[in-house]
């Protein structure tokens, strides 16, 4: 087994539903840029950790397939449903690159799970082939943006007692992932908020100060030059 698999097979064998989740912003985000109403439409959650996402889409009617690689995750979504009786969602061990397998889908959701795919080139033909015309998909990511950010995610974390979150082999969505999805989607960048400063405190501070470099952030984002370099960005591809 990988050292990647490994690692998130340990986040989830003792996590809780709400943890490595989307935030419930996210979820009603992508709920409209799939227009609302998802009733009775196919939709594929990848990479869908412990299944919070899945969950919410699934409540809108959606029938929902959830994929991951560890089969921690799945096991618990496929237990969480079983026991609740909730039927359409179906849980699949399975890597993103083999979703041509059981598609084709009208709408596909992601967190925090483009960084982790390789070949990207492969995966974003894939993706348009698995995808229905006039399908959409939402995917909320880190990104690489920023030289500053990414230079102290080389040189500073987990050292010097600086955290380190994640495993070893990621690294964020950079811009040539993206312009590789403008190959084959129409693609827009959205930043729903500025993530930057505030990871002082998050790393170097051990969360105090929090407020403050959050306001920090508030005001930078009325910067529309600025909001780039946010840690946090919306993938949308139609």
């Amino acid at each position: 087994m990988s050292d990647a698999k490994s690692y998130w097979n340990r986040v989830y064998r003792d996590a809780q539903l709400a943890s490595s989740s989307p935030g419930d912003s996210v979820l009603i985000d992508a709920l409209d840029y799939f227009g609302g109403d998802i009733t009775n439409c196919r939709l594929l959650d990848i990479g869908c950790g412990l299944g919070k996402a899945s969950l919410c889409f699934a409540h809108h009617g959606a029938s929902v397939t959830s994929i991951d690689t560890s089969a921690e995750a799945v096991k618990y979504l496929r237990t969480y449903c079983t026991e609740r009786r909730i039927t359409n969602i179906t849980p699949l061990q399975m890597s993103a690159a083999d979703v041509a397998e059981i598609g084709p889908f009208d709408f596909v959701f992601g967190s925090f799970i483009l960084h982790h795919i390789e070949p990207f080139d492969e995966f974003a033909r894939t993706l348009r082939a698995t995808l229905q015309p006039g399908g959409r998909a939402f995917f909320y990511e880190n990104s690489a943006m920023s030289a500053l950010l990414m230079w102290a995610r080389k040189r500073l974390t987990g050292r010097l007692g600086i955290p380190k979150h994640g495993d070893e082999e990621e690294y964020p969505l950079a811009p040539d992932e993206v312009d590789i999805l403008h190959k084959y989607f129409h693609t827009e960048v959205v930043y729903p908020e500025l993530v930057f400063f505030r990871l002082i405190p998050l790393y170097l501070l051990r969360n105090k100060g929090g407020p403050l470099f959050s306001k920090l952030d508030d005001l930078f984002y009325r910067v529309p030059r600025f909001r780039r370099y946010s840690y946090r960005q919306y993938i949308l591809l139609s």
